[in-house]
């Protein structure tokens, strides 16, 4: 065990882990999907929240994408189990999540 932890940090040594700017999606071609937003998840999120205290989402891909936190705040989940409430919002962002390549979602019950 202790050479392989060594072998991979010589390893990480000689190739460190690099962020990799992901490519804009160009809207000239008609086939590409439309990209996923902060802004479109907020909307959808607020249209199936819409009592909620506090939603924030946060686009952590660097822009394009592909990666989000969501954070949601609302009496909506009172008595709920946190699966649960998580399957909720999943299921209101079932399109976008399809698209994406990953989520990291809080949940939060409200007074």
């Amino acid at each position: 065990m202790l050479k392989l932890i060594q072998s991979l940090t010589r390893y990480r040594q000689i190739l460190p882990i690099q962020r990799i700017n992901c490519p804009q999606v160009n809207s000239s071609f008609s086939t590409a999907q439309e990209p996923v937003n902060e802004q479109k998840i907020l909307e959808k999120l607020r249209g199936r929240f819409p009592s909620a205290s506090s939603i924030h989402v946060e686009d952590t891909s660097g822009g394009c994408g592909a990666m989000f936190n969501v954070s949601i705040e609302t009496s909506d989940f009172k008595g709920l189990s946190i699966p649960k409430q998580h399957k909720i919002v999943y299921d209101a962002l079932k399109e976008e999540i399809s698209k994406i390549h990953g989520i990291h979602l809080q949940t939060i019950v409200s007074d």
